[in-house]
């Protein structure tokens, strides 16, 4: 049995959530698509990165893959187990406007981060090939935080956007299916 890859860096943790569907397509086509998917495409992850934020939040206007987009945003890949899976990691003060995001976190450095009124999140993409023209796309998102005052902040935080988070988890598992579908069909 595959044990996530997701559990190694992030066995224990204080919230999360998890979405997923099935795609009619071989999953290196999910996963080549996974990569190449502008999420900020999505109206809804736009609109409501810019309400988080207060600030609009633009298109990309050059095409680059999920590695390129996520450089200077302190999210970083922990790890790529090519058409299985991969893990994303961020850390900050979520629950602020700006997000506080702690921009000098590596992969190397994210198991053992544990500063006291911060979080820090995996998410990860999973892929199953239920057969070789189908595959299950799931993602799941879990956060720890450090300390009483971080649990507090967050979990009031949680409670107001986690509604919204799915909705963006969708769409982007939505915007996979559709181009790995496509992409499917047409080859």
């Amino acid at each position: 049995m595959f044990v996530p890859r997701i559990c190694e860096f992030l066995p224990k943790y204080d919230f999360s959530a998890t979405y997923g569907l099935n795609i009619r397509a071989p999953a290196s086509v999910v996963y080549e698509r996974l990569f190449t998917a502008d999420f900020r495409e999505l109206w809804l992850v736009r609109l409501l990165m810019t309400v988080r934020s207060g600030r609009r939040s633009p298109r990309n206007r050059v095409s680059a893959d999920l590695r390129q987009r996520l450089q200077g945003t302190g999210f970083v890949i922990l790890e790529e187990v090519p058409n299985t899976e991969v893990v994303i990691g961020v850390a900050g003060r979520f629950w602020r406007p700006d997000g506080r995001r702690c921009m000098d976190l590596t992969a190397d450095s994210f198991v053992g981060f544990s500063r006291r009124g911060y979080a820090k999140a995996a998410w990860n993409f999973r892929l199953r090939e239920d057969s070789p023209e189908n595959t299950f796309l799931s993602t799941e998102t879990r956060i720890q935080c450090f300390g009483p005052v971080a649990l507090w902040k967050f979990r009031f935080y949680w409670t107001l956007i986690r509604p919204f988070s799915g909705l963006i988890r969708k769409a982007i598992l939505e915007q996979v299916k559709n181009e790995a579908e496509s992409t499917s069909l047409s080859s």
